[in-house]
């Protein structure tokens, strides 16, 4: 029975860490190859 319980918590957890893996992966603001930003930025008040 321990060992069922175990396999149970340490599958939930592994689950849990892949979701988060790629729920980063998706929403990531960086470009994989340059690592520059993906998103433009307004630019600064003043320096028009």
């Amino acid at each position: 029975m321990m060992v069922e319980l175990a396999m149970m918590v340490i599958s939930g957890v592994l689950l849990g860490f892949l979701a988060g893996l790629f729920a980063f992966k998706v929403k990531s603001r960086w470009c994989p190859r340059c690592g520059e930003s993906t998103h433009t930025m307004p630019p600064a008040e003043g320096s028009r």
